[in-house]
């Protein structure tokens, strides 16, 4: 029984770490599409420092300067493009020539060999390797021209048509690697990516894997650096079946291509031919046409053959599912097309029936509209009958009493035949008063009814031309004029025997105003009828 747990544990444990291993992988694959996005980002700071190396040539004049700038401008396009690199190995070796410097003349050929091996030149390389001679020369010079040989009998090898060939040339780099860790300083990331080559060529995966894990645990690492690491452990796990860690690390390789600008690559090249073997024909089209633009880009001839070998097999496999995708979209169309007819006829009777419903919406909104103005004239209205008819009670009322007392005290003056005494409460300044008083009135429960009436009456003048109550709020007499007109009565007959003026005097008045104000004569009245009172309709 304990023996059948074990082996659930253990199954369980390696299904959980598959599926952590997918998900990491699905990740990785997501923020590499993000960084391809920015490609051109990470080119131009490239490009940038290149400009900077550039303009600094032309103010040297010294020639030890010189060939500094110049192997910064071969180590800048070394990895990005062959054909600019090779130039400023030329130069650098000229200058190197130039200053009779033997040490320099070594670092030159070896960065000719160097585009010679990035470009597929072998034969080349190896020969301009072989015309150098180290024997005195420094230890950092024999480290990288060890390290340089061992990287051009591995790609002979990888590139050879024969195992016999393949194997001395495999057995010839593992013997430049000692050389080279010999001269190497002890846990530096240059040691460990040259351990990590020997033992991934001697096809001791795991202890090589170990090298470079080792190598990614270091601090400071710089893009490049970090993208052959992760490039060499994809590559590993591929060839042990591990798929899943073999698309993480090559994915991660390609991301630390990009941002180190770096176009001598195989990391994106690999990871395309994984995905199309694992189904993900899309993506993998993707990658190898970007993985062909780099090799054209940095003309790296063999890199260029590769990847002519694995495009065409990709975008077969690409256009037969877009055929495929297509065949389906025509069956599916087809069964569109058919709903679509048997939708059509119900379509036109819905429309019909909706315009119909339109239509009647259409008018019942307008009557609403017409029932809304008309509710909130008529709320207006009453509220100016109701506000008037209470001020008229309360001065009729006033003027009855008034009218009383007067009767008595003219009735007791006649009884007591005080004629002379009766015609001192008849003085015409009395009426003339009581029409003050009535104006007062008027004007007092105008302004009630409407306090922005002045403001509104203002808009309608340029600002030199407005007109303000006095201290007692006062209306002017052309004011009563347009309140009365406000308030419905635009007859000037009425108007007139309201304020005791000539129909003449009251079109005297209103021609006046209207030519002073900045709206035309024939708005000028509407304008006035909108100007709203204290109050507003309450709407449901």
């Amino acid at each position: 029984m304990r023996k059948h747990s074990k082996i659930i544990i253990f199954f369980l444990f390696i299904s959980c770490t598959s599926a952590f291993a997918s998900d990491e992988a699905d990740k990785s694959l997501k923020e590499l599409d993000s960084y391809i996005d920015q490609r051109d980002h990470y080119i131009q700071l490239r490009e940038n420092r290149i400009n900077i190396l550039k303009q600094r040539i032309a103010s040297i004049n010294n020639d030890t300067e010189r060939f500094e700038i110049y192997s910064s401008l071969f180590d800048e396009y070394k990895s990005y493009k062959y054909d600019s690199a090779f130039v400023y190995a030329q130069k650098s070796f000229a200058t190197a020539q130039k200053l009779s410097d033997l040490n320099k003349v070594i670092e030159a050929k070896r960065q000719m060999a160097f585009c010679y091996l990035s470009s597929g030149l072998f034969k080349e390389a190896s020969d301009i390797m072989k015309s150098i001679d180290i024997e005195n020369a420094p230890t950092n010079i024999k480290r990288d021209y060890y390290v340089l040989l061992a990287r051009l009998y591995y790609d002979m090898a990888d590139y050879s048509f024969g195992e016999y060939f393949s194997q001395d040339y495999i057995k010839s780099g593992i013997q430049y690697c000692d050389s080279a860790i010999t001269y190497l300083p002890i846990e530096s990331s240059s040691v460990w990516s040259t351990v990590g080559l020997k033992r991934m060529q001697q096809r001791n995966f795991p202890a090589a894997i170990d090298a470079f894990q080792t190598l990614l645990r270091l601090p400071n690492i710089d893009d490049h650096t970090y993208a052959i690491a992760t490039s060499s452990i994809g590559f590993m796990y591929s060839e042990m079946g591990d798929t899943e860690k073999a698309i993480y690390y090559l994915s991660q390789a390609s991301i630390g291509d990009i941002k180190s600008a770096t176009k001598e690559a195989v990391a994106l090249q690999n990871l395309a031919g994984i995905l199309y073997r694992e189904g993900d024909v899309k993506r993998a089209n993707s990658y190898i046409r970007i993985a062909m633009e780099d090799a054209n880009f940095y003309n790296a001839r063999h890199r260029k053959i590769q990847i002519s070998a694995i495009l065409p097999i990709i975008e077969k496999e690409r256009m037969e599912m877009v055929e495929r995708q297509r065949n389906d979209l025509i069956i599916f169309a087809s069964i569109v097309s058919l709903l679509f007819f048997l939708l059509l006829a119900a379509t036109v009777i819905i429309y019909k029936q909706v315009k119909r419903l339109r239509k009647a919406r259409q008018t019942i909104q307008l009557q609403n509209k017409d029932l809304k103005s008309a509710y909130i004239k008529l709320y207006e209205a009453n509220e100016i009958k109701d506000e008037y008819i209470v001020q008229s009670l309360y001065g009729k009322s006033e003027y009855i009493d008034r009218l009383e007392n007067l009767y008595k005290i003219i009735n007791r003056k006649i009884i007591a035949r005080q004629y002379d005494d009766i015609r001192s409460y008849l003085k015409e300044d009395d009426l003339k008063k009581e029409r003050e008083n009535m104006y007062s009135s008027f004007d007092d429960t105008f302004l009630r009814l409407f306090p922005d009436f002045i403001e509104g009456y203002n808009h309608l003048f340029k600002p030199e031309d407005s007109i303000g109550l006095d201290t007692n709020k006062v209306l002017t007499p052309e004011l009563r004029i347009f309140a009365l007109i406000r308030l419905g009565i635009h007859e000037s007959e009425r108007i007139a025997k309201f304020l005791d003026y000539s129909v003449n005097t009251i079109n005297t008045y209103k021609t006046k105003v209207k030519n002073k104000s900045i709206i035309p004569n024939e708005q000028f009245e509407q304008k006035i009828m909108e100007i709203k009172t204290v109050r507003t309709a309450p709407l449901q």
